[in-house]
């Protein structure tokens, strides 16, 4: 099964963008909470945009959320 470059993507940002948040409020789930709402934000803008929504890029970030959460959590101690 080859996983879609795309949904590589949404999987690092969800990492990125938790792990970002993690480490500003000091709160690995704030960091979770932010990358699921940039999920939802995305595929939003990609609904106005292109007038489609893709729920396994959507899950992909989340996915990606999930992991930042658990590094942030066990690596800062946050």
């Amino acid at each position: 099964m080859k996983i879609e470059q795309d949904k590589i993507l949404h999987f690092i940002a969800g990492i990125v963008v938790c792990i970002i948040v993690a480490l500003i409020f000091r709160n690995p789930l704030y960091g979770l909470i932010a990358s699921v709402l940039a999920g939802i934000a995305k595929e939003a803008w990609d609904h106005y945009d292109y007038g489609k929504i893709d729920f396994l890029d959507c899950l992909a970030t989340w996915i990606g959320g999930i992991a930042g959460y658990i590094v942030a959590f066990l690596v800062h101690g946050l």
